[in-house]
């Protein structure tokens, strides 16, 4: 069950500078709707004159209905265009805090597993939530005010017609609330079954190749027409709930409108009204419940929308639940070192990879993490950089103590992350370094060479189709990256798997010499490291090293 409040107030919270932008905005949508309310009063009376076969009182009212629908098409149209505005700059902004957010995620398995998630975010529901905020609710509240001036004009005109109208107009609210909870929870479905399909259609881009070698076309079509089906199913109850409710809302307004006429016209039959006021009461009548039920069907769209606001809560709370055992602790000693005490980890109640773990890493120094796969040294290397998330069944509890050490620590795996950008923004990730240091350290990597054969050299752009770099080059850029960085912690994740032979030698050189002015943890399987090594930990059932 949503907790709309809570939900309320957390969006709320995203979007509070853009408030006072939403103020104005509102009272633009106020004056233009607040314009178009004298059309039904001076409707009525200009029916009146022409009964009355009054010529100046005929034209002195038809020019006041000019005048203010003239004014409220202005007001109408400054609305649009802050609209827009608004919506232009709210979407960035927001649009940033998530992308913010994200970006301090655990990057192995959140990312992964709901990538389609993550994508649908910001090409979904960011997008519906703003519009709760920029369109839906702002509209709810104009019309709210300009149901009370109209109920107001109604009730002077006839009090009989007044009455009558409010009792009608609750029948659309309750047909609201009732089939938006449908709504929501076939939606609800429908989101997580699109998530699905792009995390399948990202999969499946990145595995092309392989699918044509192994002739899977077929295969993999079937899966994508399963997912496919399962969409339109929800898509398919989702549109038999929307006729339903059109279809009770238009006989409910059927039912209303020949009852209001009926009653009406007898009164007019009677004698008891002239054709003018009938005529207006009528118009701000229709208004009134026109109001009323698009109030009704924007409660209902909002309803559905929270299902995404909720989404992206979701991810926005997870940043904040992470667990980390991660403390920075300092001592007279001035001895740099890791300490790792009584670390126990389980993805699944009941299945261990650590239990009770003991070990401590010293400043300066080479510690080689050994074992077989599924031992968990890369889950120990993401518990001691911060990449790990608590969730329902993982199991997380000791201690990651820095002693006098800052708890930041640069990660380099298999696949270093590059992005579209030339050669120099993916070495310094916005850092201000100078030109001899950068050389400095291409030079210990051996990728100087490689960059001088470039004709723009580190103003070489990466990311695109070309493959500019090999896969050993990138592990260089990767590690020169470290290496300029400040932190005194560096973690190798098997990285000797992606690298030629010319990296590997300069690897063997480099971790010498880096071994005495950093604190290194490196995975890894080969015995070549082990002669430079300070220490060689193996981790072996439930952990022990």
């Amino acid at each position: 069950m949503l907790n709309k409040k809570n939900l309320n107030r957390w969006a709320a919270s995203v979007l509070k500078p853009f408030f006072p932008v939403l103020f104005f905005l509102l009272c633009f949508s106020l004056l233009g709707n607040y314009a178009s309310t004298f059309e039904p009063l001076f409707t009525g009376k200009i029916i009146d004159a022409l009964t009355l076969k009054d010529r100046t009182a005929f034209f002195a009212f038809l020019k006041i209905i000019i005048l203010f629908q003239i004014a409220g098409l202005g007001f109408s149209l400054l609305s649009s265009w802050f609209q827009f505005l608004l919506q232009r700059k709210m979407t960035v902004y927001t649009e940033s805090r998530l992308y913010l957010n994200l970006l301090h995620l655990p990057p192995k398995r959140s990312s992964e597993q709901d990538s389609g998630k993550l994508l649908n975010l910001f090409l979904s529901d960011l997008g519906v939530m703003t519009g709760i905020y920029t369109s839906q609710i702002p509209s709810i509240i104009t019309s709210l005010i300009m149901m009370s001036i109209i109920s107001f004009r109604l009730f002077k005109i006839d009090i009989f017609i007044f009455c009558l109208t409010l009792i009608v107009s609750v029948i659309p609210v309750f047909l609201a609330k009732y089939f938006g909870a449908k709504q929501a929870s076939v939606n609800e479905a429908q989101r997580k079954k699109q998530d699905e399909y792009t995390t399948y259609i990202n999969e499946t881009i990145r595995g092309l190749q392989e699918i044509k070698n192994h002739s899977s076309q077929k295969f993999f079509i079937y899966k994508f027409k399963n997912i496919l089906k399962y969409i339109f199913i929800h898509v398919k109850e989702s549109t038999i709930i929307g006729m339903q409710s059109s279809s009770a809302s238009f006989f409910t307004n059927f039912t209303i409108n020949i009852s209001l006429f009926i009653i009406i016209g007898l009164t007019v039959l009677e004698g008891k009204n002239t054709v003018g006021t009938i005529t207006a009461a009528l118009m701000y009548s229709q208004k009134f419940r026109s109001l009323v039920s698009s109030c009704a069907e924007t409660y209902k769209g909002i309803i559905v929308s929270f299902v995404s606001v909720e989404r992206l809560k979701t991810i926005f709370d997870e940043r904040q639940n992470r667990f980390s055992l991660i403390k920075e602790e300092k001592d007279i000693s001035n001895i740099k070192k890791i300490k790792i005490e009584n670390l126990t980890f389980a993805y699944k109640k009941n299945n261990f990879l650590f239990e009770k773990l003991n070990v401590e890493f010293t400043f300066p120094g080479l510690y080689l993490i050994k074992g077989e796969n599924g031992s968990g040294k890369t889950s120990l290397f993401n518990i001691i950089s911060g990449n790990i998330s608590l969730k329902n069944e993982t199991v997380l509890t000791g201690k990651i103590i820095f002693l006098n050490l800052a708890a930041r620590v640069s990660y380099i795996s298999q696949n270093p992350f590059i992005f579209s950008g030339s050669i120099k923004e993916n070495l310094l990730f916005g850092k201000e370094v100078d030109e001899v240091t950068i050389n400095d350290i291409l030079t210990k990597t051996k990728l100087d060479k490689v960059i001088d054969s470039l004709e723009k050299g580190l103003d070489t752009q990466l990311g695109g189709k070309e493959h500019i770099l090999s896969q050993g080059q990138i592990q260089r850029l990767a590690l020169s990256r470290s290496l300029l960085q400040t932190g005194d912690v560096i973690l190798f994740d098997e990285v000797e798997n992606a690298l030629d032979s010319e990296t590997s030698l300069a690897l063997n050189s480099l971790l010498s010499e880096l071994k005495t002015k950093k604190l290194i943890l490196m995975i890894t399987h080969r015995s070549s490291y082990d002669k430079i090594a300070d220490g060689v930990f193996k981790i072996g059932k439930r952990g022990v090293l």
